[in-house]
């Protein structure tokens, strides 16, 4: 007989028969006996050197899609008791504690599953059969249970360490959100606090970075401290956006909602225009040096410039650039002549805000 047979199913049978009968009538000897390290050893000696010599009937080999629902229904509706988890809670943290895996096990296994994706029939399969369940942790958090807290700081610490032997990389290096993403992120955010975002400890510790920083960066600790006027380094530079003024039918930021009603005021005219294309370095009488930065350059021939009110500071501006750049044309747009405009086509022209 050769040593790699595998038994037919009546042998099986007879011999889980044969069992089954034995341990009616008898209790092993060791029962309830934790093994000794010698005998453990034996063991393991032992199996080793079986699968030298013998294959096991199942290697290689899965289970048919008939097979697999037949165990389902097995343990389908049988709940272990309290007890019952708890030892095998016990046994397991008991087995990783004193026995556990390798690290080259380990090693291996994490590159067995790595790329490794379901496909949408399997993904389909578990959802169907999570379908009702619920989970442990659901509507838990790291405040109300030690749980959640203990294996949240276990899965940060393994992601660290991860990334510091670079086994993984973080799935957006080197990638940005689209603008539809970022909208939508914005939008979730919106009108919460930082307890909501990301819960009270967390904020805390937030808020608490953000006070230092903002005194790391006071007085003469600012970087701009001093350099104001011509030794901004922005001196001269077209001035930052903010990014919630961006305006999609415009593709173009604008600093107000009346600039934008005007920029699609002139594109239904059919005149072309460019936003804040140029800014212009003007000599102030003081003898220093300033910018002005008209808000249109429309048609490749005049400037427009749009204000609701006017301040001394931003007339004498006007004045000075008129006086120093005669040859550029300078339209103004006061607070009348943009309420005449709004009350023709507010209602004419799309996206129009009011």
């Amino acid at each position: 007989m050769s040593s790699n047979r595998a038994l037919s199913q009546e042998e099986k049978e007879n011999l889980s028969r044969k069992l089954k009968e034995y341990f009616l009538h008898n209790s092993h000897p060791n029962l309830g006996k934790p093994l000794s390290e010698e005998t453990k050893e034996k063991i393991s000696k032992t199996i080793k050197e079986y699968y030298k010599h013998h294959t096991n009937s199942r290697l290689g080999k899965k289970h048919s899609q008939e097979a697999k629902i037949k165990m389902s229904l097995y343990h389908k509706g049988k709940i272990l008791s309290e007890e019952h988890k708890k030892k095998i809670g016990e046994a397991s943290r008991r087995w990783h504690k004193q026995v556990g895996f390798s690290k080259e096990t380990i090693v291996k296994m994490v590159n067995s599953r790595r790329g490794f994706k379901h496909s949408q029939e399997t993904k389909k399969r578990i959802s169907e059969a999570n379908k009702g369940n619920k989970a442990w942790n659901k509507g838990l958090t790291k405040e109300n249970d030690s749980r959640v807290k203990i294996y949240s700081e276990k899965a940060a610490e393994s992601l660290r360490e991860s990334y510091a032997k670079g086994m993984i990389k973080p799935s957006m290096l080197g990638k940005s959100h689209s603008k539809e993403t970022r909208l939508k992120i914005s939008l979730s955010r919106k009108g919460k606090t930082y307890e909501e975002l990301m819960g009270k400890e967390k904020a805390l510790i937030f808020k608490k970075r953000l006070s230092e920083l903002g005194k790391r960066f006071k007085g003469q600790n600012n970087p701009m401290y001093g350099r104001a006027g011509n030794k901004n380094p922005h001196f001269g530079k077209p001035a930052q956006h903010g990014k919630h003024l961006f305006k999609r039918d415009l593709n173009h930021y604008c600093r107000s909602n009346w600039e934008a009603n005007y920029a699609r005021y002139l594109l239904f005219l059919g005149k072309q225009y460019q936003y804040e294309a140029k800014t212009f370095i003007i000599n102030l009488p003081e003898g220093t040096k300033g910018t002005y930065t008209p808000d249109f350059f429309v048609d490749g021939k005049e400037w427009h410039e749009l204000k609701g009110w006017e301040t001394r500071n931003e007339v004498k501006k006007w004045e000075l650039f008129k006086q120093q750049y005669p040859d550029e044309k300078l339209v103004f747009i006061d607070r009348n002549k943009y309420k005449s405009i709004e009350k023709m086509y507010k209602y004419i022209i799309p996206g129009w805000e009011f």
